[in-house]
């Protein structure tokens, strides 16, 4: 019972189509069942001899045994979790045993979840809350169900499809649909790449991340995490650059604009397709969505994350200052240091010295400190260890350009 994934290789053989009940008296290789001996199975599923006084004709078994290899071994099993300790494990044992000589045809891979929960509450008929896949399609729409599903989460805790994620897809699928005709048909938008400002380079740099993070994501079957990069995040990256590009009074960039929303419909496709192939033939492309090649994007421009990131933070804290007034401010000052002081900048080239081939040395943590305790300004030692730390990681992060002096 825990390898008849190797039957459903060769069941069309032996049942044919629409005859689970087996109603029809022969199969569609005219096999007997009382045929089915165990040197036939051999011959089909572990390359064994021809079996003596075979009804079956030959042609016909090599038909299945290359049906069998064709298909093994399995890539993924997705199952439940509380099959782990007996059914999902005795599959491994026995493809282990009967294919004991070719471990190329055992399971590659298991995928596990938990139960499902309805608002973060077990699905029960007294409460009210069971759902049936068909209601639920209809009441919310497929990508709007399917959207809720894919937040619902991947571990191996229980899924929590949450009613209220469906409602809100249907409107947020609505909205952004809206946006992007209007937005793509918009007059007074520049364009060319030539000349793009900081924030058309930071969208252009976030759409590059986040669609190699979903892409990563749905690798992993982590659909959860996929559609908060492909979705959410990205929602967030144009939401900062429409709203500065609105304040600045500068328009958007239409081919930045345009990257990004090419992007957006070919990740969040494997969970909403047809909002997908909806707005793919909007924007006027060719073709299916579903059958267009991944975005290409270049590698993340990780010094430009990190300048993004600084801008972010300190527009933040400038804002909160603000609202530490004791009285309303009309105007602000703003200065922009180009160089670290003395004593950060003897520290960054204390690191330079020390980063070779990409990393620093192992006893890095212990050269920091025998270094600083020899700084004669000693209530710069603990700052000193402080940012050296910090520095380190970002190195890690961004590379050596985060060492540099201005």
């Amino acid at each position: 019972s825990t390898i008849y994934m190797a039957y459903y290789t060769i069941a069309h053989y032996l049942q044919g189509i629409d005859n689970l009940e087996g109603d029809n008296a022969k199969s569609p290789g005219k096999i007997n069942p009382e045929d089915l001996t165990v040197p036939v199975f051999d011959y089909i599923y572990t390359n064994g001899p021809m079996p003596e006084d075979c009804k079956i004709p030959q042609d016909i078994l090599d038909k299945m045994r290359k049906e069998f290899r064709y298909w093994y071994p399995m890539d993924l099993r997705v199952s439940a979790k509380d099959l782990i300790p007996n059914h999902l494990t005795m599959a491994l044992y026995n493809h282990a045993a009967i294919w004991s000589d070719e471990p190329a045809l055992w399971p590659k891979g298991y995928y596990t979840n938990g139960h499902v929960l309805v608002d973060a509450e077990k699905m029960s008929k007294s409460k009210g809350n069971f759902l049936m896949m068909n209601d639920t399609i209809e009441k919310y729409s497929a990508d709007a169900t399917r959207f809720a599903c894919a937040d619902a989460g991947d571990s191996l805790d229980d899924a929590n499809f949450s009613r209220g994620v469906a409602e809100s897809a249907i409107l947020f699928l609505s909205n952004e649909e809206v946006w992007i005709s209007e937005t793509l048909s918009m007059e007074g938008l520049r364009t060319g790449v030539d000349s793009l400002h900081f924030m058309d380079k930071v969208l252009i740099n976030e759409t590059n991340r986040l669609v190699k993070a979903a892409g990563d994501c749905y690798a992993k079957m982590q659909f959860r995490d996929g559609v908060q990069k492909g979705w959410f995040e990205m929602m967030i990256a144009r939401n900062e650059y429409r709203s500065f590009c609105q304040d600045s009074g500068i328009p958007m960039n239409m081919d930045v604009v345009r990257k990004w929303t090419e992007s957006l419909i070919i990740v969040i496709c494997p969970v909403c397709p047809h909002w997908s192939e909806k707005l793919w033939k909007q924007i006027g492309k060719d073709g299916l969505a579903v059958k267009a090649p991944w975005p290409v994007v270049d590698e993340e421009d990780k010094l430009l994350t990190r300048q993004a990131d600084f801008l972010r933070r300190s527009m933040k804290n400038f804002r909160a200052q603000i609202g530490k007034a004791k009285k309303g401010w009309n105007t602000a000052t703003v200065l922009v240091s180009e160089s670290y002081p003395e004593w950060k900048v003897n520290a960054l080239v204390w690191m330079q010295e020390r980063y070779s081939g990409d990393s620093f040395p192992k006893d890095i943590m212990s050269q920091l400190k025998t270094w600083a305790s020899a700084i004669p300004d000693k209530k710069l030692i603990k700052f000193t260890m402080q940012f050296v730390s910090f520095a380190i990681k970002e190195v890690d992060d961004v590379g050596a350009v985060a060492m540099e002096i201005k």
